[in-house]
């Protein structure tokens, strides 16, 4: 179907064709890969929060997690089941799985349109500067990504060409889309769109092939489903509650920050490309396969959109619409702005290279000014190392009984880099309310029967006051009392009899970060459950 879109430039796709662009991608693919490996092996950074709790995930089987699907468990636990626990065999998964992703948009670029069009959408794709970041950490975006651009191959072949075979895959590419992230509800959306809109997708998906497509998908997403049905639907809760639609405000800055962030996500010069062939497809919605094409893009852009104007939005959760965009760019950036879009390939690219060495050097990375970038994922060893010195000095003559923490992200990079072997203490997560919120919350949550009579050494990360002193305490309750609000912290200062101030651990992180958690020693702890939210 190479020759499907008529354009007023076959002569010069013709002669553009006779290149070899399979040969072109597997070479960039494989080439930039082995780079993209050695950099995550010899990277000294450390696991992020998030990455330390999908690897304690990834220590158990399940059909489902406290906020996630299970895809990235999975992938998790194989990696380490081959390589072991260090960090980048914890995410080896991403530098793996994205080529194979790019490989899959050069596939699908060729079949809609041609070669070329494959070799720049698979290349706006690999290079962009998501794929970059995400190649050196390990994300639910890289197990969704792939399985969004194997449904929307699947997508274009059934259209042209209905059969057993393209609605298996779409079927399948839809179920594993779903047990990787939930946002892979918005290629549904735009799947049913298209069968509205478009009639090719219509004849193909009402028809028995659709409905393969339909229990296909629905067999592999019921596990999930059984998991969360017998778990309170811990995970379908949380990601409603992330939305966190309330009282329907408006939040015009945050939307203009979200459409900005999309210039790092995709490029600068990339999406300024995307966003002019988008506009082109919409003014001329005349060449239907470009236009159904636009919805699988312009599905998650305009509800991620749509959540930042009435709530907030980070950066990736609309990352998917960049499979379909990459295509999208390519196919009409080459014919109409080219040079536009090639710029945004090479830009791109530089951009990588700098990531690649502000990872690989934290020096070079503080001297760029990257530290704040970077400062989630430094210091964690020397963190741990710091607590277990306190626990070993004890505190009054007393043997700590467990360590506990206030945040999520603290509980499981203390858990990663082995607090508990190397204290030989259970680590615990303070409760925050009745109802944990959270994976550490459900399964360590701080227990009064066992450990009441203390001490327990408290790690609070607590950044609205620096609390060193009882003094600092008194003036930061002060103040937040004049504001009429009940901080974290007192919360945590009624659920204990006593509870000691202990010099604050400090990190240096580089680039002039800091990272300051306050100490306590904690003695009689009883849950105050009536003051909690």
């Amino acid at each position: 179907m190479s020759d499907m879109i008529n354009t007023t430039h076959n002569n010069h796709d013709t002669l553009a064709n006779t290149r070899p662009y399979h040969k072109y991608m597997i070479a960039l693919l494989l080439g930039l890969s082995i780079l993209r490996l050695i950099t995550l092996y010899l990277s000294p950074t450390n696991l992020h929060g998030d990455e330390a709790q999908y690897w304690a995930w990834s220590r158990s089987f399940e059909f489902g997690y406290f906020s996630k699907p299970p895809m990235i468990a999975w992938v998790i636990a194989f990696t380490t089941g081959l390589f072991g626990n260090a960090e980048w065999a914890v995410r080896l998964s991403s530098p793996l799985i994205h080529p194979l992703t790019a490989y899959i948009i050069f596939r699908t670029a060729r079949f809609l349109f041609d070669a070329r069009t494959g070799f720049w959408a698979g290349c706006l794709y690999f290079l962009m500067p998501a794929v970059w970041l995400s190649s050196t950490i390990v994300s639910t975006d890289v197990v969704l990504l792939i399985w969004w651009a194997l449904g929307l191959n699947a997508w274009a072949h059934v259209r042209e060409t209905p059969n057993m075979k393209w609605a298996t895959v779409l079927g399948l590419a839809i179920g594993l889309g779903m047990l990787s992230k939930y946002a892979m509800l918005f290629f549904l959306i735009a799947l049913v769109i298209c069968t509205i809109i478009d009639a090719k997708t219509r004849k193909a998906l009402l028809s028995k092939y659709g409905l393969i497509v339909v229990v296909i998908a629905v067999i592999f997403i019921t596990p999930n489903l059984y998991w969360n049905a017998a778990n309170d639907f811990a995970t379908l809760n949380h990601t409603a509650a992330n939305a966190n639609l309330k009282g329907v405000p408006i939040h015009p800055i945050e939307l203009v920050e979200f459409i900005m962030s999309q210039l790092v996500v995709f490029g600068p010069l990339s999406f300024i490309a995307l966003v002019a062939a988008l506009f082109i497809v919409i003014r001329k919605p005349a060449d239907k396969t470009v236009f159904a094409l636009s919805v699988f893009v312009l599905s998650p852009l305009l509800i991620i959109c749509g959540e930042a104007f009435l709530s907030r939005a980070n950066a990736n959760w609309a990352v998917s619409a960049y499979i379909g965009g990459a295509i999208l760019t390519a196919h009409i950036g080459l014919r109409v702005f080219g040079k536009l879009t090639k710029a945004g390939v090479f830009v791109n690219t530089g951009i990588g290279v700098v990531f690649i060495i502000a990872v690989l050097s934290p020096s070079l990375a503080n001297t760029m000014g990257m530290g704040n970038i970077l400062k989630r994922v430094r210091g964690w060893p020397q963190t741990q190392s710091h607590i277990v010195d306190v626990v070993k000095r004890g505190h009054e003559g007393n043997a700590y009984h467990a360590v506990a923490t206030d945040n999520r992200l603290v509980f499981f990079d203390l858990l990663y880099y082995k607090i508990e072997a190397d204290t030989r203490l259970p680590l615990y997560m303070w409760m925050n309310s009745v109802h944990p919120v959270h994976h550490a919350e459900k399964i360590a949550p701080l227990p009064a029967s066992t450990i009441s009579d203390g001490p327990i050494l408290v790690v609070n990360y607590f950044r609205n006051c620096q609390l060193t002193s009882r003094e600092e305490i008194r003036i930061c309750l002060d103040t937040v009392h004049a504001l009429g609000k009940q901080t974290h912290f007192e919360k945590i200062r009624s659920d204990f009899a006593r509870l000691e101030p202990l010099p604050p651990l400090e990190i240096d992180l580089g680039g002039g970060k800091i990272r300051r958690l306050n100490l306590w020693a904690g003695y009689g702890y009883t849950p105050t459950q009536d003051i909690r939210d």
